[in-house]
Formats: C-alpha cells, sequence, structure tokens
C-alpha cells in the first residue's frame, strides 16, 4: 500500500454498513404543501379579519361632526357621550365654576345649552354675540367643552391697516 492510497482509505472510511435508504415520512410532498397552504390561509384569513377590525374603529372613531345647539339638543339622548362637535352664538358668560371650568350659554335659534369648558382658555375674541365650535360631549344637561374654536373675522385687517405697511428686514439690507 503506497502513501497515497493509505490517505484515500482514511479519507473514505467504510460506508457499507450504513443504511441509505430514503426515510418515510408519512406525507408525501403534495400533503405536505396542502397542509402548509392551509396553514397560510389561516393567517392571512386572521391578518385580514384584523385589519378590517383597525380600520372599521379607525374610521368610526376619528369621525368628527358639527351639530347645530338645536340639533345636539334634539338628539342629546341619542348621542350619550359620544364626541362632537356643537356650533353656534355664545348668548351668555356665567363666568368660571368652583373647579375652575368657563360656563357660558351658546344657542342656535330659538334653543340654548350650557356648556361646561374644561380645555385651555379661550381667546380674547371670546364674547357674547361670537360664533363658536366647541368639540365636546354631553353629560347630562351639561355640554362638557375640551376645545372651542373661534371664527376671526377680517376686521382686524380693516382696524389695523398700518400693522400690514411696514419694510421686510430683508428688503432694506444693503450690499457690503
Amino acid at each position: 500500500m503506497t502513501e497515497t492510497s493509505a490517505n484515500r482509505d482514511s479519507a473514505n472510511p467504510d460506508l457499507s454498513g450504513l443504511d441509505l435508504t430514503p426515510r418515510d415520512l408519512g406525507r408525501s410532498p403534495a400533503e405536505r404543501r396542502k397542509r402548509r397552504s392551509y396553514r397560510n390561509g389561516a393567517v392571512l384569513s386572521v391578518l385580514a379579519v384584523v385589519l378590517g377590525f383597525v380600520l372599521y374603529q379607525a374610521l368610526t372613531n376619528a369621525r368628527v361632526f358639527y351639530l347645530n345647539v338645536d340639533e345636539a339638543v334634539a338628539r342629546e339622548g341619542e348621542l350619550g357621550g359620544q364626541t362632537f362637535r356643537m356650533q353656534g352664538e355664545v348668548m351668555d358668560v356665567k363666568g368660571a365654576d368652583a373647579s375652575g371650568a368657563l360656563v357660558f350659554t351658546m344657542g342656535y335659534g330659538d334653543v340654548s345649552a350650557t356648556v361646561r369648558h374644561l380645555g385651555d382658555e379661550p381667546s380674547d375674541l371670546f364674547d357674547v354675540g361670537q360664533k363658536v365650535v366647541v368639540d365636546g360631549h354631553w353629560s347630562g344637561d351639561t355640554f362638557e367643552s375640551r376645545q372651542i374654536l373661534l371664527k376671526h373675522s377680517e376686521e382686524y385687517v380693516e382696524e389695523n391697516p398700518d400693522r400690514l405697511n411696514y419694510e421686510s428686514p430683508s428688503t432694506t439690507r444693503t450690499a457690503p
């Protein structure tokens, strides 16, 4: 035996005692693919249901609608604690209650509602006769507001035209 044949024999041991017949896994490749497709279908179905639920919740809870005071009062029982925006005109400002909330009355047509505002203090434009939109929900007979939206009129520009007549600092510079 030469050196090269000895190396060859040690590199390739005798495999005659090894059983190299394929194992029977019990399922054919077609059956395994079929089972995998059922599993994938189930996962995709669950994902579709979850995605549908998330979209439904996003669309129904993100919707905020406006009602006039008379409509909101008429639908008070139906709306319950649902958040919506109510629009009308400030009729009377009662001031802050014991908890510091601003209490005022707003109306539309012949109907009025008491509003208790718990959010940020409204701007200087908030006054009797001002048209406002309040964002909140009914709590008993009182509308609990967390935001007041005011319409800014164009009278500001008309009453103070000189505030807009100025030169921009970029136009008054001279080149060095």
